[in-house]
């Protein structure tokens, strides 16, 4: 029998559907389906990074009462088989980066048949990847079917203002006053992916609390020493 790997993955404690801000009307369509995602049934995301896809995917598996979130980007390089070994025992299983493994012909064959076997089963299956199911560079054809059978979501990148509107969100959600000065401050001196701008704001909340300051632009120069 197929032994499942110790996978190294696990969830960050603030992805969740509470602290995500839906901006665009398929961000909406798509977090309200996943909250009330139906068993038996399949999601697609993609987008670019920054765009959400990653969060949604992962605040399904918090949501879900047995869940996986696989990041496949960083498992492609382990036995697909031992990766995929059991998955359907789960309530929901979220493919993340699904177009780093697209093209590669054992991990096709095991995730054709794992979303076979979950969905029959009634379990449901979340995707994310940076390109279209259909533009993904499928060997397998009935694989390809599959992802483009499920429901389907693009996700657009960010602009400036829609990114500080997301900061100024997820600040408010920490019970911190960022102000819009403050805020633009550090949008220019960050990356551009949400994923390590919502780093830099949990490090300013645990500065603001030790030294019980407020988000001013003088603060965050001395946080982070620029």
């Amino acid at each position: 029998m197929t032994r499942q790997l110790a996978l190294p993955v696990s969830l960050p404690d603030d992805a969740e559907f509470d602290n995500y801000l839906p901006l665009t009307p398929a961000a909406q369509q798509a977090c309200a389906l996943l909250r009330g995602l139906a068993a038996g049934r399949m999601v697609c995301l993609w987008g670019p990074a920054g765009s959400g896809k990653s969060h949604l995917a992962l605040a399904s598996c918090r949501a879900s009462g047995a869940a996986l979130y696989l990041p496949l980007a960083g498992l492609r390089d382990h036995p697909p088989e031992q990766v995929c070994a059991d998955l359907e025992l789960q309530d929901l299983v979220a493919l993340d980066e699904l177009d780093a493994v697209a093209g590669h012909a054992a991990w096709e064959r095991e995730l054709f048949h794992l979303h076979n076997r979950l969905l029959e089963r009634g379990g449901r299956l979340v995707a994310a990847a940076r390109g279209t199911p259909r533009a993904l560079p499928w060997q397998l054809p009935d694989l390809r079917s599959r992802w483009l059978a499920g429901y389907g979501f693009g996700l657009p990148g960010l602009d400036d203002e829609q990114r500080e509107l997301v900061l100024r969100f997820r600040a408010a959600r920490l019970g911190l006053a960022l102000g819009g000065e403050a805020c633009r401050f550090l949008l220019a001196r960050s990356p551009r992916d949400l994923g390590p701008l919502i780093g830099q704001l949990r490090r300013l909340d645990q500065a603001a609390l030790a030294h019980q300051r407020q988000l001013t632009v003088p603060f965050i120069k001395q946080v982070f020493g620029w």
